[in-house]
């Protein structure tokens, strides 16, 4: 497999005139555009090797380009460059002059800048100031006795599409072809995405085999090719790995299954989280790496012990908590917990408490009966069900997919994961006991944590308040014991915590009679008035 910088080398010496533009001169010129170019107070074109002002000598990519006649002499012009903080936004775009009328637009992709990696995220809940830029700047270079092709990598490839989409129709007839290099779709909650099919049989979208960004809000575009790459993972986004053979893109045959895994779990948790949601997610993550200094998306990976601390403090202030809980949620369960939260089910659950006091009740006489050996019971069949639910999940997607275990590879390691942990605790009664307690502190941490939310919010104190109140104190305690008290005190503990939730739950059905009884007599003295005021 060769690279682009050999292709450059091979067509060196060939004009477009000689060697017509095709699909990897298109590659070339939007990884052309993440360089910097010096065209200010230039009035009329200029070539790629005299407004070019990085280095070439540790770059054989630019350097092969830099000499060669083809992409070297030629022109660029209507360079445009806006970068800014304050409105997010890193935008680039630039006119490569191909033919005599025919010119190829490119839009820069994200740099390693933070506030290009922000845009980045910014564009699955609003539109951004750089795709407004997009459309500005073609609406301003394209003329209407000449052609062009419009295209771009990565951010740069969901620019090109945008722009094309949302610019006028006398404007968009002069744009013979568009190219998105593994770039984003248009978002279906900020875009009108039924444009792109104003475009689409003159659009082609280029992914690598390891697709993550370009399968973002992806569109159904008939020319969609899977190129080969020479790197590993996520790093195949980087257009210059990408493979080239006799003069065209080397074609793989499918996509890498791990990547199509993700896929499908990045999809689900897009459709599971509101736009606002993503917003409050964005921005508490970005704040932290912002109020710490860091200008680039290689420094905001560095954080020490306080920057994770600040980290989870912004995401639970944000309430971004329940986002980011719907990732793994995505993973282990797919969409089987939002049918279960859409079903009858929950709308019952929902109105009022009495399923969660009768579980309670249940749990409860079961831990204060059962006390000596309840924790390991209790933990034994949670952990069972879901071993036994993760089969039944991973059999079933093996089934849809005809058995094609290299597709379903990490669904399979993930059973294969648990299937491991229920064994060790099954043989080895000190590994039960950790795993156990850890489980079930931080299930009753997060009762705690509730409990506390409610109160807080609670616009007058009544029995929920004050029930609330004494939950968050005592279900926080008992969290923190079960996670740092010795094996040796579990059987009074359960006993204690057992007699506890029973209290509870007996609790919360009482509150829940009464709460529905109040509702429905409200509604029935409602009708009565009605009755009497017809009579």
């Amino acid at each position: 497999m060769s690279s682009l910088t050999d292709y450059i080398q091979w067509y060196a010496e060939f004009s477009f005139y000689e060697k017509p533009f095709n699909e990897v001169d298109n590659v070339i010129l939007s990884t052309l555009t993440y360089y910097n170019y010096d065209l200010k107070g230039s009035e009329r074109p200029l070539s790629l090797r005299r407004c070019v002002t990085n280095s070439t000598e540790n770059d054989a990519f630019l350097r092969a380009a830099y000499n060669s006649r083809r992409f070297g002499s030629m022109m660029v012009s209507d360079f445009e460059e806006k970068f800014s903080r304050d409105t997010a936004v890193q935008f680039a775009a630039m006119k490569f002059h191909l033919y005599d009328n025919v010119y190829y637009i490119a839009f820069r992709g994200t740099d390693n800048s933070l506030v290009g990696w922000k845009e980045d995220f910014v564009m699955s809940y609003r539109i951004t100031e750089g795709q407004s830029l997009a459309v500005k700047y073609l609406e301003r270079v394209i003329e209407d006795d000449k052609e062009y092709i419009v295209g771009g990598h990565s951010k740069g490839g969901n620019l090109a599409l945008y722009g094309a989409c949302h610019i006028s129709e006398e404007k968009r007839r002069r744009i013979i072809h568009i190219y998105n290099n593994d770039g984003p779709g248009l978002c279906p909650e900020v875009s009108d995405v039924t444009l792109a099919d104003k475009v689409k049989d003159r659009t082609t979208v280029i992914l690598p085999r390891y697709c993550i960004f370009g399968k973002i809000f992806a569109h159904d575009i008939p020319d969609t090719r899977i190129v080969t790459s020479s790197l590993e993972g996520i790093n195949q986004h980087d257009p210059i790995s990408w493979g080239v053979e006799h003069g065209k893109l080397d074609i793989a045959e499918d996509f890498d299954p791990k990547s199509v895994w993700l896929n499908g779990v990045a999809d689900k948790w897009l459709d599971d989280v509101e736009p606002a949601e993503r917003e409050a997610l964005v921005n508490s993550v970005f704040a932290v790496a912002e109020s710490r200094g860091a200008e680039t998306y290689t420094e905001a990976l560095k954080l020490d012990v306080d920057g994770v601390e600040d980290l989870l403090k912004n995401v639970v202030e944000s309430d971004s908590l329940k986002a980011v809980a719907k990732i793994p949620e995505k993973v282990l369960f797919g969409d089987l917990v939002e049918r279960l939260k859409t079903g009858k089910l929950a709308k019952f659950v929902n109105a009022n408490q009495l399923v969660e006091g009768i579980i309670f009740t249940v749990i409860g006489i079961l831990m204060a009966i059962f006390s000596d050996r309840s924790f390991q019971i209790i933990i034994t069949i949670l952990l069972g069900g879901i071993v036994v639910f993760q089969l039944v999940y991973t059999v079933r997607k093996l089934h849809e997919s005809r058995w094609n275990f290299a597709r379903e590879r990490t669904r399979v390691y993930i059973f294969v994961v648990i299937a491991t942990l229920f064994a060790i605790i099954l043989v080895k009664q000190d590994a039960l006991f950790i795993i156990g307690s850890g489980m079930a502190g931080g299930w009753l941490l997060i009762i705690a944590y509730r409990s506390f939310l409610a109160f807080r919010q609670s616009k007058k104190r009544d029995f929920a308040y004050w029930k609330n109140v004494v939950k968050s104190i005592v279900y926080t305690g008992c969290g923190v014991f079960i996670i740092l008290a010795p094996s040796e005190t579990a059987q009074w503990f359960m006993l204690v915590l057992g007699g506890l939730m029973a209290i509870d739950g007996i609790s919360a059905i009482i509150y829940s009679v009464i709460e529905a009884n109040e509702k429905y007599s409200a509604k029935y003295n409602t009708l009565k008035e009605k009755v009497k005021i017809k009579k």
